[in-house]
């Protein structure tokens, strides 16, 4: 009787025989490697767990643009939608590539087209990372003009004060007559030390960082940017940066144009990131009752989710609605909420609860709040399964200078001031009788 080894080949012709061990069989017959052996996997479902390896694989190759990166959660190559805080609050750093988000707002206001504009002008910074020499990214905005680019909100500067400081360092860096007198004088007064100098004109500092510090500032550096929604972009953005595309009454020939913008861009720049843009979506002032119709919405959104699935390295798509047109339980908005990857919706409070809030903070004008965040749908994680709703948890503030996200609390008055307030309101009793002693 003989003993063999667990892993040694029983027969050296044909396929290998392992001792203890069979051949994986499947309806097809044996495993072919590189081949799908389940039937029906050929061409995965976007999003689904058999997707994970190439998803994996894309985001190695597309992660070395300065305007991706992977995400936090799935390591998916994400892009930011210009809101650091709504970055946050998808819980990906951002939008993963070949997703679609659609932003709700159920109130006569307009706060969601804040975002959108945020969400187009960090596209065209991105393409201005290296003085436009490289093609970083590429917009396409659908329904509205040209002159609609010309009020996009421009990257923030700082305060006046901030400003005026910068100004005074970069002056003072720069070898100019004035400085270099500047310096003989305070050689003379210090006694020719070279080291006070340095220390005074920050020539002197540290060049190196930490290994950690380093890689978190200079790898995604330019990934997301502050914008200052009081100023506009400067120089404005041109062709090369955004292609307006019309309403056509055809939904067909809307995305035939839109398909081949992409493509056409794709082939120029196999890295480039496409933001396809619908703003006020459903507007009447836009769109013609033909075009607000079930028969042009749903096969058109449904198209446009296909050329995100087409083009999953590349492209994105980003929506907003108003609620008081089209309610949630419309069959238009209940089912592009089926659709789209991912539902971010606004609600800003009532007359009373704004005065509420304003009273509250009276003092304190820079915490009041318009209204609150909800999260009904999150990318890839909502088409997984996972439990993303979160509703009344986040409110948001449109400040001066940018949009704020933040957590949300019931403001509480104190009593004793609301008290004194009313004391002061009501007027003192008067008398007529001689109080003098």
């Amino acid at each position: 009787m003989s003993f063999r080894k667990r892993g040694e080949v029983v027969s050296g012709t044909g396929n290998p025989l392992v001792v203890g061990r069979s051949p994986a069989l499947t309806a097809r017959g044996p495993v072919v490697p590189g081949r799908s052996t389940v039937p029906g996997r050929n061409n995965p479902i976007r999003g689904s767990p058999s997707t994970a390896a190439p998803v994996a694989s894309t985001a190695s190759n597309n992660v070395s643009s300065p305007c991706i990166r992977p995400s936090i959660v799935t390591s998916q190559p994400t892009v930011s939608t210009g809101s650091s805080d709504l970055d946050k609050l998808l819980l990906h750093s951002g939008i993963p590539l070949g997703c679609s988000l659609i932003v709700e707002e159920s109130s006569t206001t307009d706060f969601a087209s804040v975002l959108v504009r945020l969400f187009v002008s960090q596209g065209v910074l991105h393409n201005r990372i290296d003085d436009g020499n490289v093609q970083l990214c590429h917009l396409v905005v659908v329904g509205m003009p040209q002159s609609w680019a010309n009020d996009l909100p421009g990257p923030y500067k700082g305060t006046s004060k901030e400003q005026k400081k910068l100004k005074i360092k970069e002056n003072e860096q720069k070898i100019s007559v004035s400085n270099l007198s500047n310096i003989q004088t305070e050689r003379q007064r210090t006694g020719g030390s070279d080291l006070k100098i340095a220390w005074r004109y920050g020539l002197n500092k540290p060049e190196k960082e930490s290994s950690d510090q380093m890689v978190e500032t200079e790898t995604y550096s330019n990934y997301s940017t502050q914008f200052d929604l009081t100023q506009k972009f400067s120089p404005p953005p041109s062709i090369q940066d955004i292609s307006f595309v019309a309403l056509s009454p055809n939904f067909t020939t809307l995305v035939n144009q839109i398909r081949q913008i992409i493509s056409t861009k794709i082939k120029q720049h196999p890295d480039i990131v496409i933001r396809i843009v619908l703003p006020n979506l459903l507007t009447p002032s836009l769109y013609s009752p033909t075009q607000s119709s079930p028969q042009f919405i749903l096969p058109l959104f449904h198209s446009l989710q296909s050329l995100l699935s087409t083009y999953s390295n590349n492209a994105i798509l980003m929506t907003l609605i108003n609620l008081d047109l089209y309610t949630r339980n419309h069959l238009i908005t209940s089912t592009l909420e089926n659709i789209f990857d991912g539902i971010i919706n606004l609600q800003p409070f009532n007359q009373q609860m704004s005065a509420l809030i304003e009273k509250a903070y009276k003092n304190e004008p820079k915490r009041i709040q318009q209204g609150l965040v909800n999260v009904i749908k999150v990318p890839v994680l909502s088409e997984r399964g996972a439990m993303m709703v979160r509703m009344g948890e986040y409110a948001f503030k449109n400040g001066k200078h940018k949009f704020e996200i933040e957590s949300w609390g019931i403001p509480v008055i104190d009593e004793e001031d609301s008290a004194s307030n009313n004391q002061q309101d009501i007027p003192q009793a008067q008398t007529t009788k001689n109080i003098d002693f």
